[in-house]
């Protein structure tokens, strides 16, 4: 009886669901340091937006600045919910992204050709950048009286500016990679006689992408702010337009809300990019290091 009890015993503990639990316990012990850095670091981010969040508090309850001026957290909080509920923030944002996504995909797609352009052939960097870039420093707000006699107020004049703002860190980008690129390349592509497409396409592309993604991020973030300007200025849809329409209602909740929400989205959107350039040409920041 014993020897069926031992048996009976051994044959449970050995079942294939314990292995599988043991090996997740595992596991989980395995990650647990991983899992406590992540937390570690979130929790450091997250130190400065809770000191400016308890120190807003503080303002209000001690009545330094008028009720009408600088409202209660909670007050922005509760519009802030609200706005989204009645999907008036999503549709707004929405709005947004799709005007900084059009600009960024014109203006940048303009740019790196324009860059590519200066940095491979020399006559054009000579004769033809230095106009290209003279006209690119005027500040795009500077573009915008002359825009709106040309454009009129509709959206081809949001789609130019954003354009605009972004043609210029994709075209200098482009243009410092190829430049700055290791000879050695070419010296590789031209003892294996590879034809001038191929040698781009191979060659030039890979080792200028990391210039051009941080290119990128640049026109991306310059884009997103020009955006909101212009959206406060001439606009009935987007995030700048409802902060401009809070403020001229005097709810300065729902400007406080939708300055929160851009800078949130602003930032998750660097974020993703700088994720997404790390995943993709890593080795630039390995051999860097």
């Amino acid at each position: 009886m014993s020897d069926v009890t031992f048996k009976t015993s051994v044959s449970i503990a050995e079942t294939p669901f314990d292995r599988v639990a043991d090996k997740g316990v595992r596991g989980l012990l395995a990650s647990a340091p991983h899992l406590s850095g992540w937390l570690g670091k979130v929790a450091l981010g997250l130190v400065v937006p809770f000191a400016l969040l308890a120190f807003w508090s503080y303002a209000v309850h001690q009545e330094w600045l008028a009720e009408q001026i600088l409202p209660d957290p909670r007050l922005v909080y509760e519009t802030t919910t609200d706005l989204i509920a009645t999907g008036q923030l999503p549709g707004e944002l929405l709005v947004s992204l799709g005007r900084v996504a059009a600009g960024l995909a014109v203006g940048g797609g303009l740019g790196l050709l324009f860059g590519l352009a200066f940095g491979l052939f020399r006559p054009l960097d000579i004769y033809v950048a230095p106009t290209v870039r003279a006209i690119c420093l005027v500040p795009s707000l500077g573009w915008l009286p002359f825009f709106m006699l040309v454009f009129g107020i509709g959206e081809a004049l949001k789609i130019i500016l954003i354009a605009k703002t972004c043609f210029l860190p994709l075209m200098v980008s482009a243009y410092e990679g190829i430049r700055s690129r290791p000879r050695k390349y070419d010296d590789v592509a031209r003892a294996l006689e590879l034809p001038w497409l191929v040698r781009v396409r191979l060659v030039v592309w890979p080792s200028i992408l990391p210039a051009i993604l941080t290119g990128v991020r640049q026109a991306l973030s310059r884009g997103w702010k020009v955006l909101i300007l212009v959206e406060m200025i001439s606009s009935a849809a987007g995030l700048g337009y409802l902060m401009m329409w809070g403020r001229k209602a005097f709810q300065l909740d729902v400007v406080f809300a939708t300055m929160i929400v851009i800078g949130i989205v602003g930032w998750v959107l660097d974020y993703a990019l700088t994720k997404f350039q790390h995943r993709t040409t890593g080795w630039s920041f390995k051999t860097a290091a």
